[in-house]
């Protein structure tokens, strides 16, 4: 779930100027979370979530999704 936040954000940071030219902060936010709720349902229904995997791969995936949120801002 952490790798997932990190990669939509970096996204939403770096192209947010494609989709939400002129909006309210409160509509930005508003997209973002529901952007990350539209993530987690996907995941949730394809069973993605009950993966068993190793603990320096979920560590990786964490590390990425951090370094790629960090990149893309």
């Amino acid at each position: 779930m952490l790798g997932i936040i990190g990669v939509v954000s970096g996204f939403f940071q770096k192209f947010l100027n494609l989709f939400l030219v002129d909006t309210s902060y409160f509509i930005r936010s508003a997209v973002f979370i529901g952007l990350i709720g539209i993530a987690y349902t996907i995941f949730e229904k394809t069973g993605v979530y009950e993966k068993k995997v190793h603990f320096i791969i979920g560590l990786g995936i964490i590390l990425f999704g951090i370094t790629f949120d960090y990149m893309m801002a």
